[in-house]
């Protein structure tokens, strides 16, 4: 590798989740690509993460944030940091539960670089390393009957998702972006604050500017978030529920807003269904919070 390939700013961000963070940070420094700058942005953590990072990667920069700002305000601080400061034309956003193959960078940045049209692209995701079941190997979004979903969660990897595509959206867990297509769409929307759907509205606002998503399987990556990783949590469910009815506001057409409600309500009751049958009413109770949230708010 050598400094005449673009630089890349690796945009880390965590919220008590020490360990987790160490182990990502550890498949960051071994990454087969040069030159690229580490931005661990700490999100208010009491758990000790931020000075475990200034103690074992004093070389990383490291921006420790008061409080918790959600994971919109605190990934486009570390990409502010980046522009002020680091000279990259491009951005790696990783939350702290990933882990990385040493390859992941080295292959994402060349089809971005292979392809000036498109602006982000990811990799395929497996869950927990070293797991062989797929996570993510891209999103699908049909705004039609308002799904939004991971291709291939919860498959074994059998090479069913090994062809390079265009695709929807990616997850916020892990994606390279230009730094100056970030720039312009403004980085994410604070109003998906603390957390929800903000990666998928930062793609489909990428493609209505005429830049295309990539989905690199060669570039592997390991997350042990989500809900598949860790079930379904109440605030978390509040949150993605009132932000998913923004994202869907936001993106649909006409015709859209009007198939959009009878699918989701249908779809709707059967998840409803299922929770009642596991006993999970609390989720139930904020899903329903969160649509409220929604209906009794301003549209943004």
């Amino acid at each position: 590798m050598t400094d005449s390939r673009p630089a890349v700013a690796v945009i880390v961000l965590n919220f008590n989740k020490k360990a987790e963070l160490l182990a990502c940070l550890d498949s960051v420094r071994v990454l087969d690509y040069a030159p690229f700058h580490v931005v661990v942005v700490d999100n208010g953590s009491a758990d000790g993460s931020a000075d475990a990072v200034a103690e074992r990667f004093p070389d990383y920069h490291l921006i420790r944030n008061e409080t918790n700002l959600g994971a919109c305000q605190g990934r486009n601080i570390g990409a502010t940091f980046a522009a002020d400061h680091l000279s990259a034309g491009y951005l790696l956003f990783l939350d702290d539960d990933t882990i990385l193959d040493p390859r992941f960078l080295d292959h994402v940045m060349r089809a971005l670089v292979a392809d000036p049209g498109a602006a982000i692209a990811t990799g395929k995701a497996y869950t927990a390393y070293p797991s062989t079941t797929i996570m993510s190997a891209g999103v699908v979004a049909n705004f039609t009957t308002g799904s939004v979903y991971d291709l291939g969660t919860g498959e074994t990897d059998g090479g069913q998702f090994d062809e390079a595509r265009e695709i929807d959206a990616c997850g916020g867990f892990g994606f390279l972006i230009r730094a100056e297509v970030y720039r312009r769409l403004n980085g994410m929307d604070l109003v998906f604050t603390p957390y929800g759907w903000e990666d998928i509205d930062l793609c489909l606002r990428a493609r209505q500017a005429s830049h295309r998503c990539l989905y690199v399987p060669e570039a592997v990556i390991y997350h042990s978030g989500g809900k598949i990783g860790r079930g379904p949590l109440e605030a978390y469910e509040r949150h993605k529920a009132r932000n998913f009815m923004i994202l869907l506001w936001r993106h649909t057409n006409l015709w859209q807003k009007i198939t959009c409600p009878a699918v989701i309500a249908l779809r709707e009751l059967k998840n409803v269904v299922v929770l009642i049958f596991q006993g999970q009413f609390r989720i139930i109770v904020s899903r329903f919070r969160g649509l409220f949230d929604f209906l009794s708010q301003p549209r943004p």
